[in-house]
């Protein structure tokens, strides 16, 4: 007859009260694991997710983080729409790993927009758990998370990218639960191909900020609600705000919230979706909307850096601007380099030391556009070409006319709408929060002659408290001559979808390097 495990943790003899009741839990499991008596996948965890989550994963969720994982408990759809750091990727994975001890056949698909978000977040946050585990799960788990996690009872978790449409939806199951990170983002076609699977039963968990006022993930949240557990968590919502304290590492703190205040602006597009999880609106004269700002940014990480070196320089004016560096190779700005109070020749030497670390050897001269619109960016053009070993300085004076008049009054006008097809196209940007908010908030209007104009700079001071240095060094670092000629087509105006692809894979119309025969325009 087998010896009940408390007398035989007592026969070990007496310890501390204080430690007894831990003593006795940790010896109870241990035993209890050496006799067979938790097997995975484990019945009692399949009602009890938080318990899993606390006594299998160590994890302590916080209030709505219970309520995401109870939700996908008792429902097949649920959709979470957050702020940035209210632990989103935490409770992905942990929901994965349940779901995977927890029922038969189960089977997980996890996915997200980028090849970053699934291994290097949702993967690399799984396996994390995974071996902190404080009870061990069986399985066999790999390194990347297309390989994943497999047990020898077919129980699995597997993770793909967005882009894989037919190894996302190309899974079948009893129980099958499907993680959608950063929803917004994630196709219609891979929705249209889950759907399929849900006539077996399938469960979803999308979670993500609102970036997009469209697709699955949105009307999730408006005309499709009455179909979805719909859950919506602000980043002011989090324990460590609430308390003004570190109660859970990670999570957005008051001091987060309140430099984000100042930085963007209560309301701003960028606040409301990254900090209140609120969708952006879609302002049909916004001229470059959220959405495109935080893909651009998930690209960077995957983006090579080809092609000749250009770099946008803007020039500060006024006491409280900066002056701006960043360079580009093909379709990714590589750095956000950024002063205070130079002078025009001090500026010059900072934009060649940002040259010199991203030129390679014997590669042609750099193609660095200058602001020159009044005296101060004259003179750091004059400065600059002392340098001409190196660089091939070009002047912009973004103050006259557009290239393209029947489309843009000013060079300015097309600069931005330029930098909005280089963004569509593919472009990739550094994560620079300044940045980001710079990029979404003119506006635009049409004048008399139906021409896009964009917002004035000085208005745009007034709403951003400053001048969107790092936007138009950005939209400088961009602009190339055959860029404009033809303008790329717009597909949130009609375009032919494969105009578009054709600007996307030969952005500079045919021409590899438009500055070889000289400035051309």
């Amino acid at each position: 007859m087998t010896e009940p495990i408390a007398d035989r943790v007592a026969k070990r003899g007496r310890r501390p009260r204080a430690t007894m009741a831990g003593a006795l839990s940790a010896a109870i499991l241990a035993a209890s694991a050496a006799e067979g008596r938790i097997h995975w996948p484990s019945a009692r965890y399949r009602e009890n997710p938080v318990a899993f989550f606390r006594e299998v994963l160590g994890i302590e969720p916080w209030s709505r983080q219970i309520e995401v994982i109870e939700a996908v408990r008792d429902h097949k759809r649920v959709s979470v729409r957050s702020g940035h750091k209210v632990s989103k990727s935490n409770t992905d994975a942990g929901v994965a790993l349940w779901f995977y001890a927890s029922f038969d056949d189960a089977r997980v698909v996890m996915s997200s927009v980028t090849d970053r978000q699934v291994n290097q977040i949702l993967w690399y946050e799984l396996r994390r758990m995974y071996a902190r585990a404080k009870h061990p799960l069986d399985g066999e788990i790999h390194e990347l998370a297309r390989s994943g996690l497999k047990s020898k009872d077919f129980r699995e978790i597997t993770g793909f990218t967005a882009k894989e449409a037919e190894a996302v939806a190309g899974v079948s199951g009893k129980n099958l639960l499907y993680i959608l990170d950063e929803a917004s983002g994630i196709p219609e076609v891979i929705f249209e191909a889950i759907e399929g699977n849900r006539a077996g039963g399938a469960r979803v968990l999308l979670t993500g900020n609102p970036t997009r006022c469209e697709g699955e993930f949105f009307r999730s949240h408006t005309d499709k609600k009455e179909f979805y557990k719909t859950i919506h968590i602000s980043s002011e919502e989090t324990p460590n705000v609430i308390e003004g304290r570190e109660v859970i590492p990670g999570l957005a703190t008051r001091e987060w919230i309140e430099e984000k205040r100042l930085e963007w602006g209560e309301d701003s597009a960028i606040y409301q979706v990254r900090v209140r999880g609120n969708f952006a609106r879609q302002d049909a004269c916004t001229v470059i909307p959220l959405y495109m700002v935080d893909e651009a940014e998930e690209r960077w990480y995957d983006t090579p850096a080809e092609g000749r070196l250009h770099v946008g320089v803007d020039v500060a004016r006024f006491g409280d601007d900066d002056a701006v560096a960043i360079p580009r190779r093909g379709f990714k700005a590589i750095e956000v380099a950024a002063w205070n109070g130079l002078s025009e020749e001090k500026l010059a030497f900072e934009v060649m030391q940002v040259v010199r670390r991203h030129r390679h050897p014997r590669e042609p001269k750099a193609a660095v556009k200058v602001d020159a619109c009044g005296g101060i960016g004259i003179r750091v053009v004059h400065h600059l070409l002392t340098y001409s070993e190196e660089i091939e300085v070009i002047p912009v004076n973004v103050a006259e006319k557009a290239r393209l008049p029947n489309e843009f009054p000013l060079l300015r006008d097309q600069l931005w709408f330029a930098l909005r097809n280089w963004l569509k196209a593919g472009g990739a940007i550094p994560e620079d929060s300044k940045l980001a908010a710079e990029l979404t908030a003119p506006k635009f209007e049409f004048d008399m002659l139906q021409r896009r104009k964009v917002e004035s700079k000085d208005h745009l001071r007034k709403r951003l408290k400053r001048s969107p240095d790092r936007a138009d060094a950005l939209a400088l670092c961009v602009w190339e001559p055959a860029i404009f000629q033809p303008d790329y087509p717009d597909d949130d105006a009609g375009g032919d979808e494969a105009d578009v692809e054709a600007a996307r894979l030969d952005p500079y119309g045919g021409s590899l390097d438009p500055y070889a025969g000289g400035i051309g325009v």
